[in-house]
């Protein structure tokens, strides 16, 4: 009996055993596959076809999205993706068909893809220096940044297209008139401190934008848009108060009307586009104080808390956004790569240079909520003008923001603008 008792027992107990092994298993496969998802969307966002915050979740947005890389690489449109298309959209194989790289690439050359789109300047392949430089860490005004360093060498290896400006409010305005895309939501904006435009802005109020939180000269308005970004607005001026979604659902207009993948720049990139062959504190030189030729900042003429410390006075009397290319270009003929707005990149922000790569591409996560950007805007310190600077967009757990992290993609800002990149070799980390 007690045998009997004994073996029927064990037999239990293997099996209660077993079965909590194939729930763990089934756990376990479950989050592996909702992280794989993830990783897909994050790929299908990165590659210019928008799903929003990656979830893991593959609803209607993401099919749509799925379909329309299938359809960039040649392949049936059939809203699954095979084992080798998943491939192919993380990096892991080449494209089914190779991309058609119909732009012969001369440095130097502008271009546009389209009637409507940014105008293009080629750029070269080459290596440069990536970071804060002895002379500024010796500058008693900057000092020791760390999340500009280490200083260490990347090499682009193949050659690429970046916006000649800053895309600006007419140009993204054709893409809303041409697609009839939502646009407008929530959206921080700057105010002024003195002048004309002091303490002025357009737009609804946000009832939890506090005086008490950010200070008399920060808003938030529940109604900004490129179109309304809080100031008045004119064609030329730099697109601001457009979220990330709304840049990804442009950048995917452009490359319907064009077949090229227009795309983000990476913070590599861009940051060996602004130095334009250069090793110096900014690309006109070390002195800083020659900055109000070059760009827009708080300078000692605008309405700006941070223009106390300026060195100097604009030519340009932009009371907030100038025009673009109302300042002299960099010697490779790119406008406002310093100053006028922030400017949105590929990357999710890392704190310093320590695992950044070094061959062009983007840092890249599957949780991000907070990116890298770059260029400095009309509000900041004549130091930000460098060309190692760099800023932060999105949501930010440190700062108490009226959006949450499940909103970081629908962030906007009127000191936050983008401009737009195209690989043009098939070395290119995107192809």
């Amino acid at each position: 009996m007690r045998s009997s008792r004994f073996a029927y027992m064990l037999i239990v107990s293997v099996v209660v055993g077993l079965v909590a092994q194939i729930a763990l298993l089934s756990t376990v496969h479950a989050q592996e596959t909702r992280d794989e998802r993830r990783e897909i969307q994050q790929g299908l966002n990165d590659k210019g076809f928008p799903v929003g915050t990656p979830d893991g979740i593959f609803g209607p947005k993401t099919e749509a999205a799925i379909r329309d890389f299938q359809g960039s690489i040649g392949q049936p449109q059939t809203g699954a993706l095979t084992e080798a298309q998943i491939d192919i959209l993380l990096g892991r194989a080449a494209p089914l068909v190779a991309p058609e790289d119909t732009l012969d690439v001369v440095a130097g050359q502008t271009f546009r893809g389209c009637e409507d789109c940014p105008e293009m300047v080629m750029i070269a392949p080459g290596s440069f220096e990536m970071g804060a430089t002895e002379t500024e860490q010796d500058n008693a005004f900057i000092g020791f940044v760390p999340q500009e360093q280490p200083r260490h060498q990347v090499t682009i290896r193949y050659p690429f297209a970046l916006g000649k400006f800053e895309v600006t409010v007419a140009e993204f305005d054709a893409y809303i008139q041409a697609t009839n895309a939502p646009t407008a939501g929530i959206c921080g904006v700057r105010l002024a401190e003195a002048g004309p435009l002091a303490e002025k802005f357009s737009g609804t109020r946000h009832p939890e934008s506090s005086k008490d939180i950010y200070g008399p000269y920060f808003v938030y308005i529940t109604d900004g848009s490129y179109a309304q970004p809080g100031m008045p607005v004119q064609p030329r001026q730099p697109a601001v108060c457009v979220s990330r979604n709304e840049v990804l659902g442009y950048l995917k207009w452009l490359r319907g009307k064009t077949g090229h993948a227009y795309r983000l720049p990476t913070e590599a990139e861009w940051e060996y586009a602004a130095r334009a062959g250069t090793s110096s504190v900014a690309f006109w030189g070390n002195d800083l104080s020659h900055a109000c030729g070059y760009a827009n900042f708080a300078d000692k003429a605008s309405g700006y808390q941070a223009g106390e410390a300026a060195p100097c006075a604009e030519a340009v009397r932009a009371d907030w956004t100038a025009e673009v290319g109302s300042y002299r270009p960099n010697p490779w003929g790119l406008y406002d790569m310093a100053g006028n707005v922030q400017e949105m990149l590929q990357d999710c922000w890392l704190p310093d240079y320590a695992t950044a790569p070094t061959d062009g591409s983007p840092v890249r996560s599957l949780t991000c909520q907070l990116f890298a950007a770059r260029s400095g805007d009309y509000v900041s310190l004549y130091v930000a003008m460098r060309s190692s600077a760099r800023m932060t967009f999105g949501y930010d757990p440190q700062m108490e923001m009226v959006q949450g992290p499940t909103e970081a993609l629908d962030i906007r800002s009127n000191v936050v603008g983008f401009r737009v990149a195209l690989s043009l070799g098939a070395e290119a980390w995107d192809r």
